[in-house]
């Protein structure tokens, strides 16, 4: 090439040529397998496929057709979840149009190879394409349909099909399918259309177990939050074990959600491919028979119903859960800044009773220097005395009595002001 490729242009590209269904000369059979398959099943089938006893004419990862024989063809095709894997049978290979399928005969052998491919069936389903209602009439006869479950409408604007969409004695669903004029590509289309359409139908369907199967367990969360909040308006237990409570329950919705979410993704995920395709065919219903919209609506629908509703109360528990535990921490955190509150208001009545026995040992103090300092002082005034006769010691010391304990007051007090001044001017320096 003269240019350089995206190196995911062509896995794109190819994409979109995925799911084809061969132009059948009629009268055609179909046999088609969909299974799930785990990480160790999927290696297995590689393994298999990689011992597919004819040629692949097509082979990619995702994609892989071949012929067993001239009549006899061969596709498998990888998807999310599941592998689909189809027999298509012409020519001398649908004759007899039989629901059998002998070992000895050619076909019995190619059919026989695809049921051991490994992972769990899901669907399998074999269809009988003939020209018209005349042709389909025996192979209706031999199908034993049960009558109070066959469905019958017209499809993709003339064929029309009929199946009782039960699981039959030999393991496969039947359908037949007349195409009453319909080109091949048209009902090649068609064919594949409600292929799908019951894959995906049985693959959307797998989510109603585990909705119906996490119902109880999403009651039995239900009344927990019920009795927790009747715990939180009491104030009987503590904070702290309705906390380990909700953590608790929050713990058994995570492993709920864990078990349930991927599925329930993918059931809404395949129940819109379902609706798609059931608008493609554009089925229109003929009397006397359920059509196939009447047979998807009648269960298939309520099912996704269910799984939705699952999902939505799941959703609602997560919110609900949220919602309790914030109101627990708020709560919590409300009883902690009350508790706070009260111990800065015990501290600030210390502080006061502090500073208060601060003020009265600063007066007692005062009073004590001016006492040692009149004590001092009587000294000197006496020996004043001695040398002067004149002078009385006694009145100096009554007139310095009150003075010199105020004068130690004011002194004090102005040192202890400076102290003050100088460490809040430091603090603010400091920030």
């Amino acid at each position: 090439m003269r240019f350089t490729e995206h190196p995911e242009r062509r896995h794109v590209v190819s994409e979109m040529h995925l799911r084809r269904f061969p132009r059948l000369a009629l009268p055609a059979q179909a046999i088609q397998f969909a299974r799930l398959l785990n990480d160790e099943e999927r290696q297995a089938e590689g393994r298999a496929l990689a011992e597919w006893p004819a040629e692949w004419m097509v082979e990619e990862a995702r994609h892989k057709e071949g012929r067993w024989s001239d009549t006899i063809r061969m596709a498998w095709e990888r998807h999310s979840e599941a592998s689909t894997a189809t027999l298509t049978l012409t020519g001398a290979a649908a004759s007899p149009c039989s629901w059998s399928h002998p070992k000895d005969h050619e076909r019995g052998r190619a059919i026989a190879w695809v049921e051991t491919l490994p992972g769990r069936v899901i669907r399998a389903t074999h269809i009988m394409l003939v020209a018209d209602d005349a042709s389909a009439a025996p192979l209706i006869e031999q199908a034993e349909f049960r009558a109070s479950h066959l469905v019958s409408c017209h499809v993709a604007g003339g064929a029309r099909m009929w199946s009782d969409f039960r699981i039959h004695d030999d393991g496969y669903g039947r359908l037949v399918i007349a195409a009453n004029g319909l080109a091949p590509g048209d009902l090649a289309r068609c064919v594949q259309r409600l292929q799908e359409l019951g894959n995906y139908r049985n693959m959307a369907l797998l989510g109603l177990p585990v909705a119906q199967a996490g119902w109880a367990a999403i009651d039995a969360i239900e009344r927990q939050l019920d009795d927790t909040a009747r715990r939180l308006h009491g104030s009987e237990q503590r904070d702290d074990d309705i906390l380990a409570d909700l953590s608790a329950l929050t713990a058994t919705r995570l492993a709920l959600a864990g078990d349930s979410d991927f599925r329930m993704s993918a059931t809404v995920a395949y129940a819109q491919i379902v609706a798609d395709r059931l608008a493609e065919l554009d089925a229109r219903p003929i009397a006397g028979y359920p059509s196939l919209p009447d047979f998807i609506g009648r269960r298939f629908h309520p099912a996704m119903r269910t799984c939705s509703a699952f999902s939505a109360r799941l959703h609602l528990i997560e919110e609900r859960t949220a919602q309790f535990t914030a109101l627990l921490r708020t709560r919590i955190e409300t009883h902690i800044e009350n508790q706070n509150a009260r111990l800065l208001a015990s501290m600030d009545r210390s502080a006061r009773m502090q500073l208060r026995l601060q003020h009265l040992v600063e007066g007692l103090s005062a009073v004590a220097i001016g006492y040692y300092a009149l004590g001092l002082l009587s000294y000197m005034l006496k020996a004043v005395e001695k040398v002067d006769h004149r002078f009385t010691a006694t009145l100096a010391l009554g007139v310095a009595a009150p003075v010199l304990p105020a004068l130690m007051f004011l002194v004090m007090g102005r040192l202890r002001r400076r102290v003050i001044s100088r460490d809040d001017k430091a603090v603010e320096e400091g920030a």
